[in-house]
């Protein structure tokens, strides 16, 4: 992997103010690309204690799977923090959360038609009692979908229900990247006719741009910590990758390219970012590092994979895949790469486009032929989630 050493410029946005803002910390020590490690997420200790009943079995070894796969827990009989235990009959649950001085954490009773239906709802409880981050079942969808006759964003659970429209903008909105706590999503829309980056609080309803500079910004991705965006600017001219910090009101260039750069993403550890740039020959993903601090000199890598034709990376929960659009034939294929280097795989071909992943890494979604489908990596099965309902693109999950 090679590539320009770039000057990390820190420049002062014209931004409306943040209110509440808090200050950020320091930039974090980026290590090198080849000695980039998996991110080790914070793991709970937990032990599965007594489940009864008919189905309490099954169920006590399929929350396991759940909670594992979670990747917030370690299940053990030592040391445990927590204690889940339960009853299941006929896959009605009623199950219970205890802290291992003896204190109910909580006890509720799952009763939907099927056991995979309410165990995916007591684990997503427990996940969130634990750790206060939403499970898979509580997760929410950010996609486009030109229904209204204008491209506009909606918002919708893992199953394809819940549905709401987020933005009706008269000249639409696209490349919508939700906030880690699912709180905001930032977006691309055409106000005036040029595209520009806005935010917008789902909870309190207002919305702002990010900048009042000249040119244009689009494609923004909320950093792991919430508080910074990655995003394309061009009012210095060639449009740029760039970072932006939501409490300072500064952002930074992170690329050099005489290319057309496009949808950054960051790696889980906040310390770089991966973006398709197209300089000529087809878009192809390339590697940024955030510097430690303004002024300080970044390093830009060509990531070198199979494939030519390269858009729409985004970096696994853990941070040891890439997932991204390539071009096989005359179609568009979903790819998943070993990062930062290893085996590739085809996803899904036939016009599959724009992965996300799942917040336990577990799924992607992607968009094929105007649907939007949930596809389990570990068995490869897939389900249409939202079919008839307009032509759905740009699908992403809240991590």
């Amino acid at each position: 992997m090679i590539g320009p050493r770039i000057l990390f410029i820190t420049l002062l946005l014209l931004m409306q103010p943040v209110a509440e803002a808090a200050t950020l910390p320091a930039w974090l020590k980026i290590p090198g690309i080849n000695k980039s490690e998996p991110v080790k997420l914070p793991q709970h200790k937990l032990t599965l204690g007594e489940f009864t009943g008919g189905t309490g079995a099954s169920a006590k070894t399929e929350l396991a799977d759940e909670l594992t796969n979670s990747r917030e827990f370690q299940l053990t009989e030592e040391g445990a923090e927590y204690t889940v235990s339960g009853s299941s009959v006929g896959g009605r649950i009623n199950g219970r959360l205890s802290h291992i001085n003896g204190k109910l954490i909580f006890e509720r009773t799952y009763a939907a038609p099927g056991l995979d239906e309410n165990l995916s709802a007591f684990s997503d409880d427990i996940i969130y009692a634990v750790t206060g981050k939403p499970g898979l079942s509580t997760s929410r969808l950010v996609f486009v979908s030109d229904r209204t006759g204008t491209k506009q964003i909606y918002r919708c659970d893992s199953q394809g229900k819940e549905i709401q429209q987020i933005t009706r903008h008269q000249y639409g909105a696209v490349s919508p990247t939700l906030s880690p706590d699912g709180a905001a999503i930032a977006y691309t829309a055409y106000r005036s006719g040029f595209p520009v980056v806005l935010i917008l609080d789902l909870g309190l309803g207002w919305e702002r741009t990010v900048t009042d500079t000249p040119g244009t910004s689009f494609g923004a991705a909320f950093s792991p910590d919430g508080q910074k965006l990655a995003l394309v600017m061009s009012f210095l001219g060639n449009p740029e990758i760039f970072v932006t910090d939501l409490s300072s009101n500064t952002a930074g260039c992170i690329s050099d390219t005489v290319g057309a750069p496009s949808s950054p993403s960051w790696h889980p550890d906040g310390k770089q970012i991966i973006f398709a740039d197209d300089r000529g020959h087809g878009p192809r993903l390339y590697v940024a590092e955030v510097p430690e601090q303004a002024k300080a000199e970044s390093k830009l890598y060509l990531w070198r994979v199979g494939y030519s034709f390269c858009t729409d990376p985004e970096f696994s929960p853990d941070g040891r895949m890439v997932a991204f659009t390539t071009r096989i034939g005359n179609e568009t294929a979903v790819v998943l790469q070993d990062y930062p280097q290893g085996k590739s795989r085809v996803i899904q071909a036939e016009g599959a486009q724009h992965p996300s992943w799942s917040p336990n890494g577990r799924y992607l979604c992607y968009a094929q032929h105007g649907t939007l489908y949930i596809h389990d990596l570990r068995t490869s099965n897939r389900r249409a989630v939202l079919t008839n309902y307009g032509t759905i693109s740009e699908p992403r999950w809240m991590r």
